[in-house]
């Protein structure tokens, strides 16, 4: 007789598998989808984690919409699947021939030009407050009065642009769709606390 077994949690993983060009469903874009693998895995006392489902996900990079892969297509997308290196190839190569590249261009709209992220060394994610620091910082650094270096001049108007857009919200989130990065907005401000007595 085997031993009772109870489930003591369940959690979700996403394997990031590389990329795909799609036409988007939601939104009639061609452009970039990352491709996913969900799964839900279920821990049970006394016995190792298991997969108890499993499913391919896409997720437009342009609205951030996502859909299932069907079981029947998941085959085609293994073999169009590409890794981010591959991407980039590919963005660049249709730049080079005059076809508008997918999102993903740099700084000034060039493809294979760092972002205003990169230039800034931040992350995407990164609050408004750690961008100024990072500003200060590498403009201590690269400002022509200050270092001996001979693009220090270009760097600086590197710096003061990427500060430029990254910290007005309305530009930064133009910039971030430029590139395919789709925030949620944020969540509604709350009103005061009650206590129970004044409801």
């Amino acid at each position: 007789m085997l031993p009772l077994l109870y489930g003591i949690g369940a959690r979700d993983y996403v394997e990031q598998l590389g990329y795909v060009v799609e036409r988007c469903p939601a939104c009639q874009t061609d452009g970039v989808f990352a491709l996913y693998a969900a799964k839900r895995k279920v821990t049970f006392f006394m016995m190792p984690t298991v997969s108890v489902r499993q499913q391919q996900v896409l997720e437009c990079r342009t609205c951030g919409a996502r859909f299932g892969v069907p079981p029947e297509r998941q085959e085609e997308f293994a073999k169009r699947v590409m890794t981010q290196e591959e991407l980039s190839a590919r963005i660049g190569a249709a730049a080079a021939r005059g076809f508008a590249a997918p999102a993903g261009n740099g700084a000034n709209g060039k493809a294979g030009a760092p972002t205003f992220y990169q230039v800034l060394q931040v992350d995407p994610a990164a609050d408004p407050e750690v961008i100024e620091a990072a500003f200060r910082r590498l403009s201590l650094k690269y400002h022509p009065d200050r270092s001996a270096a001979a693009d220090a001049a270009q760097r600086m108007r590197e710096l003061l642009e990427a500060k430029a857009i990254l910290t007005d919200p309305r530009k930064r989130r133009s910039y971030d769709a430029s590139l395919g990065i789709v925030r949620k907005p944020d969540p509604p401000a709350r009103g005061p606390a009650m206590r129970a007595d004044e409801v």
